[in-house]
């Protein structure tokens, strides 16, 4: 018969291998593979808890964080009594169903600890950078065999290999990063420091690649932080001098015409009065911030023509009344209706959610947010701070929660850092036994 110490570290030895799994289905866009893992993950984090506490529910259920995330979804389903599109409602609660069942694998039993979330890391970042490669050369045998352009080795097409988002995947990168900077602080290194270095090189090289402006600044405010922390500290170490060395390298990048360059140029190109333009033309061009801008008015209008200000127009609905707005103001929709701008949402949860669910569905998702900033205060720690932040920032810039994998970075990563994070006040105790 199999003992209670025996099966726990079964559970143990599962769930190491799930969480691996986990993280080479996200890097490689494994989309199947990810829902199947969680599911894996929730189980056995169950049968794990069960085995060492008898009961089925763990303390860390007991988060603002994962409650907000429930009532959030619960909002979302409501939306069904009220929807002209059930079939499309249920195909985004399928879709946002990750919003309850991640946190809860996560919070549901003691396995994440920062003993085994560090050992985690470094699979994920042999992983990352395995995949980035793999990305690298397909990029360099379209470039020299197939004689396309230089484009292969930026932005979507770099990782289309994995056919990924670009800037969720310079998400990922950045997460490494930052873990890597993290550690490095307290003179801990990834095998040693030339190959954890050579490391920190290369995912900031692939970050640049992938030309998303929200994560090069947020990647150079970092090493802008590092740098200060160290004069702050008279210390010159290699982690102060690469600190330097990549801020100067990001500068040259975004001073220099490339197509770097050219995607932080396109913000401040452009006309921004177009946007109050009640009809255009299906030839005219919209840069990032215009058509951002344009979503805040069309969203504003479509609640007010529905008299939806408190439900919203419902997840099933809000896209609909999108395309209507595409097409009524002449906006570029394709030649045959099926394309062009057709299809886009509005590129900001914020807006998203209120769209959607209404005020309440907004201040739910705020009140998400704030749970997440909670958790960042909590540990004090300087990289489930930049995580947090840079997600609740990319609320601003992308509606995350619209995608399989936009929910995985937004429910994922905050926990298992938090998690993996020791607290100042038991570190400050251990030091003080340990004397």
């Amino acid at each position: 018969m199999i003992n209670g110490g025996t099966t726990s570290k079964y559970s143990d030895y599962l769930l190491q291998i799930f969480y691996i799994i986990f993280f080479a289905s996200i890097i490689c866009s494994f989309r199947a593979v990810s829902s199947i893992v969680i599911a894996l993950i929730l189980i056995t984090s169950l049968v794990k808890n069960k085995t060492e506490t008898g009961l089925f529910l763990n303390k860390n259920l007991k988060n603002s964080f994962l409650a907000g995330c429930c009532i959030f979804y619960l909002l979302q389903a409501a939306s069904l009594l009220y929807t002209h599109d059930l079939p499309e409602s249920i195909q985004h609660l399928r879709i946002k169903s990750g919003l309850v069942l991640i946190p809860l694998a996560v919070c549901c039993s003691n396995y994440l600890d920062p003993l085994r979330v560090k050992k985690l890391m470094q699979q994920y970042l042999w992983i990352l950078s395995a995949a980035m490669l793999y990305c690298f050369v397909i990029a360099l045998h379209r470039y020299y065999f197939l004689h396309t352009g230089d484009e292969v080795f930026f932005y979507h097409a770099l990782v289309s290999p994995f056919r990924q988002n670009a800037v969720q995947v310079s998400i990922l990168l950045f997460i490494g990063l930052i873990h890597l900077l993290g550690i490095a602080r307290g003179d801990v290194y990834l095998h040693n420091k030339f190959v954890h270095y050579l490391l920190v090189f290369y995912l900031m090289f692939c970050i640049l690649l992938l030309s998303s402006k929200l994560v090069i600044i947020f990647s150079a405010a970092c090493f802008v932080y590092s740098f200060i922390i160290s004069l702050k500290k008279n210390q010159k170490t290699l982690l102060t001098f690469s600190s330097i060395f990549i801020c100067v390298a990001i500068a040259l990048v975004l001073l220099m015409n490339n197509p770097v360059n050219k995607r932080f140029n396109e913000i401040i190109s452009g006309n921004i009065c177009l946007v109050h333009q009640q009809k255009f033309s299906p030839a005219i061009y919209f840069n990032g911030l215009q058509f951002r801008l344009l979503q805040w008015r069309f969203v504003s209008e479509i609640l007010r023509e529905n008299n939806a200000w408190l439900t919203g127009v419902s997840p099933g609905d809000a896209q609909t009344f999108l395309d209507n707005k595409y097409i009524s103001t002449n906006m570029y929709v394709g030649e045959t209706k099926n394309g062009g701008f057709l299809g886009y949402n509005t590129h900001n949860q914020f807006l998203q959610s209120v769209l959607q669910s209404g005020i309440f569905g907004l201040l739910i998702f705020i009140a998400i947010c704030c749970s997440m900033i909670q958790l960042a205060l909590q540990k004090k720690s300087m990289v489930l701070s930049s995580i947090v932040i840079l997600l609740i920032a990319f609320g601003l810039n992308d509606s995350y929660l619209e995608s399989q994998y936009g929910v995985i970075l937004f429910t994922f990563f905050p926990l298992f850092f938090y998690y993996g994070t020791e607290s100042k006040f038991k570190g400050r105790q251990r030091m003080e036994e340990g004397k």
